[in-house]
């Protein structure tokens, strides 16, 4: 029982100590400091993220100012940032993130442990110090998994609306209308997220006076959609050089619609492949548990 209560005491003076330092640590990344004059008149400088809308009136969160502390050490070719700019995240809330879900893994394997000394259980100080290290590490590629897949969606997402984007664009135009007015009145058309950040971006080439085109072209670089490059040139086309392209902007969402028809059906063959293998599993383990008891017999005998 003595044995117990001083293990008890050191492991709580241990981890009392691991938080307190982990607390002193946050703070001392949370509170704020006097900036550097010239670091300042940078930030003032520098243009806003693209793809991410200012909110007037809000100041930084703590996840937000620990982010941006963390920004400052980690190199810009190590960040997502195709992913970050299509969901419309900012680095500094991905970076703050990941710390939240490596810390609180690092802590559920310190609870653990406490709650396994408390019943008596005394594991090597290794096992607990390993399963920290690994748990936390672990729990922080978490956020990037998730980001992986929301930005896998949300691809998926656009292939299926753009399609009926590039038509409305071929319609405007063959009516008549100039180049840059028919992407624009299809922007309008629509109210899904695609729709909204084509518009902005249209906007957003006329206030600078650049050229739509070239807008959607740098927009399907930064965030890796070939299709909005490839319409982007099409447009090109028309506007620089006055060639026509209702047939070609049909043609093309009709491949479009064609390639996303194409690999449905390719998933649906795969899920129904596994269905069938999964069927033949259990119709395997039916007949081995009805044929058991008289191959046991015979054994027996």
């Amino acid at each position: 029982m003595i044995v117990l209560a001083t293990t008890l005491l050191q492991f709580s003076l241990l981890a009392g100590g691991l938080v307190g330092a982990g607390v002193a640590l946050t703070l001392a990344w949370l509170i704020p400091n006097r900036p550097h004059l010239g670091a300042f008149l940078d930030v003032l400088a520098a243009e806003p993220t693209p793809g991410t809308p200012l909110q007037a009136g809000a100041g930084p969160s703590a996840l937000d100012r620990l982010g941006q502390r963390l920004l400052r050490h980690v190199p810009a070719t190590m960040l997502p940032t195709a992913d970050l700019d299509l969901l419309r995240l900012t680095p500094q809330s991905f970076l703050a993130r990941r710390v939240v879900a490596g810390a609180l893994g690092l802590s559920l394997a310190t609870v653990v442990t406490a709650v396994m000394v408390a019943f008596g259980t005394r594991p090597p100080f290794i096992i607990p110090l390993l399963a920290s290290l690994g748990l936390g590490l672990g729990a922080s590629f978490l956020p990037s998994l998730d980001l992986k897949t929301r930005a896998a969606g949300r691809r998926e997402e656009f292939g299926f609306a753009f399609g009926a984007y590039v038509d409305l664009v071929a319609m405007e135009h063959h009516s008549g209308v100039g180049a840059r007015q028919a992407m624009e009145v299809a922007a309008e058309g629509g109210d899904s997220w695609m729709f909204e950040r084509l518009a902005e971006e249209l906007r957003r080439s006329r206030l600078n006076g650049q050229s739509p085109w070239d807008a959607l072209e740098q927009l399907g670089d930064r965030i890796g959609l070939v299709d909005l490059t490839d319409f982007a040139a099409i447009m090109r086309l028309s506007g620089e050089e006055g060639g026509a392209i209702y047939d070609t902007l049909r043609a093309r969402s009709a491949t479009m619609r064609q390639t996303r028809l194409a690999r449905g059906v390719a998933e649906a063959n795969r899920t129904g492949e596994r269905m069938s293998a999964v069927t033949a599993l259990l119709a395997v383990v039916f007949m081995l548990l009805v044929g058991a008891p008289a191959i046991l017999r015979f054994l027996a005998l």
